[in-house]
Order: structure tokens, then sequence, then C-alpha cells
């Protein structure tokens, strides 16, 4: 059964079955006006929108930026505690990637090679420090990968946090998964009426949770899926996104398996190691009694291996503005 780094992927399905909904259940009712709640960070024009940025921590030094999984943003990420961690020692900062929490929606179809060239512009546009020490969680591992090969000059270092590789993420059975997913958020766009979340939710349901309901998101949620499936044959091979040479990068696997360990945990400690072995500089921490949501589950692993990364980064390196 696909798990691990698609559960990012069920984000939107997760949510809906904690608050007792169903897109494929609703009828077509009136919804209450929303009124969405203020971004936490600030709008930073990219040349024409907007994309939203939250950063923390004003040290000096490379600026440590998070590729969250698929459908995730700001307000309720995976990062918030690991960002709280590193900010005494770092500039750390998340993101919303186009049309998820605050940031302004793309129409069209969407690849990653646009998502990273997105991250570029807004990196330039705030003139954040470089190079980067970039944290990809889950398949945002593989963004941050990609990043690293479009723009190598803009990268210092990676962590790949319980990090989707390409053997995984890249299968029918994968395939097949997103594309029920989609089915599912058509299903809701269908009822969207106006702005507002596409499905009655509970009155206790946080306004930054019902963001995640709202039209423009959940399309963007599709686009992201479906941004997976136009990733190039030779991409999704397994290294497919490339190799790291003697890039500081620090692999950090989830600790909590099956017991005894099924041949699902088997392959996932041996992908890892895989990617671990991209570089030259390369090393593997397990996250011991944590699951995939590594970030939220065990914030100090993560902290204690952007530290390393920094610690490894040259000086005159740190240096630059």
């Amino acid at each position: 059964m696909l798990r691990a780094c698609l559960l990012s992927l069920a984000l939107i399905s997760a949510n809906l079955a904690a608050t007792g909904t169903s897109f494929a259940d609703e009828t077509a009712a009136t919804l209450p006006a929303f009124v969405p709640p203020s971004a936490p960070g600030q709008l930073v024009d990219i040349g024409g929108r907007r994309l939203h940025l939250d950063c923390k921590g004003d040290a000096a030094g490379p600026t440590v930026i998070f590729e969250a999984g698929l459908s995730q943003y700001t307000a309720r990420s995976a990062f918030a505690k690991v960002q709280d961690a590193i900010a005494p020692f770092a500039r750390a900062c998340t993101y919303d990637r186009a049309g998820l929490g605050w940031s302004d929606p793309v129409a069209g179809a969407r690849t990653q090679q646009d998502m990273v060239a997105d991250l570029h512009a807004l990196i330039t546009a705030k003139k954040l420090r470089t190079p980067l020490v970039i944290v990809g969680h889950s398949v945002g591992g593989l963004l941050a990968r990609l990043y690293a090969r479009e723009y190598p000059d803009d990268v210092a270092g990676l962590v790949l946090v319980d990090a989707s590789p390409e053997p995984y993420l890249f299968t029918p059975g994968a395939a097949k998964f997103r594309a029920n997913l989609a089915a599912e958020i058509d299903a809701g766009l269908k009822k969207a009426q106006g702005d507002g979340p596409v499905v009655p939710l509970p009155a206790e349901v946080e306004p930054d949770i019902v963001v995640a309901f709202l039209p423009r998101v959940l399309a963007t949620v599709k686009q992201e899926y479906e941004a997976l499936d136009r990733v190039p044959a030779d991409m999704q091979q397994a290294h497919g996104y490339g190799t790291l040479g003697a890039l500081p990068l620090v692999v950090i696997r989830r600790g909590k398996t099956e017991t005894p360990p099924n041949a699902e945990d088997i392959q996932w400690r041996q992908w890892q190691e895989d990617l671990a072995g991209l570089s030259s500089r390369g090393s593997l921490v397990v996250a011991e009694n944590t699951g995939h949501v590594i970030p939220y589950e065990n914030p100090a692993v993560v902290a204690d291996a952007v530290r390393r990364i920094l610690d490894e980064i040259p000086r005159d390196t740190k240096r630059r503005p």
C-alpha cells in the first residue's frame, strides 16, 4: 500500500475525514461568506503575481528555506516547529508555492521547473542571502534537488527529510493514486460557490485550516499532482533528478516502522540510503521513534542537520550578500 511521501498527497482527503465531510457526499448548498485570515508573513511580488514568504531569525549567513510536501502551506506547515528551532542561529524562511496558502494562483498547466523558477524569483526579489540551505520534506525533496540542479551556485547544502525518491513516486500505482485524488478534487470544485470553501465545515474549524478547502487552493493541489505526471521520462528514473557532487547533504529518514519491519519499510530504508549517496559528502540520520512527518514530530533532528550543514560551509561562502 502506498504510504510515506504519499501521505502529503492525501492531505485533502485526510482533512475531509477529520471534519466528517466528503466532496462526493455533499450536495450544493449556500455557504456563508468566508473571509480568509491575514497572511502570517508578507506577499512578495515576483513579476505580476505574489508569493507568500514568512521569515524568522536574523542571524548572518546563508538563508535556510523550507520546501514543503505537496499541498502543504505555511500556516499549517509541518515546518513550523523547525523554523522556530532554527531561527536563533539562522535566517529561516517558509513560503507558499503559487496558489497554496496566501500565494497568488497561476492558471494552466504547471511543471516542477516552474515551481523552482518561482522560488528563485522570490529569493531574488526579496534579496535573501545566498547560497541557500534548502530543507525538503517528502515530495519537497524532489523540488529541493531540482533547485540545486537548476541553480547550483545558489545552494550551499541540502537536508532531505524522509524525501520521496524517484522509484517511489513514478510508478503506475502512484500515478493511479494521484488520479483518484485529482478526481475527488474535481468533484469538490464542481460544488464551489464563489471563493469560499467548497464544502460546509464545522464552525470550530480554524480559518487557516479552512483555507485548504478554498477552490483556488484545491485547484492548485490538483495542479501539483498533475505536475508530477509531467516530469520528463528520463527524470522519473532512479537518480533522474541528478547527483549532487560534493554538496553537503544530510538525509533524515523516519525510524518508526512495522514490527518487524516489512518489505516496504526495508525498501524505504534502501531508498533513503541511496539518497544519501547522491553526494560524496552525504550522510544519513535516523529519526528514531518518528513517522513520516519528522519536522513536526521531531523538529530537533532537523534543526541539528541544518546546523551541521551550516558548520560545513566555508566562511567566505557564508558572507555572500
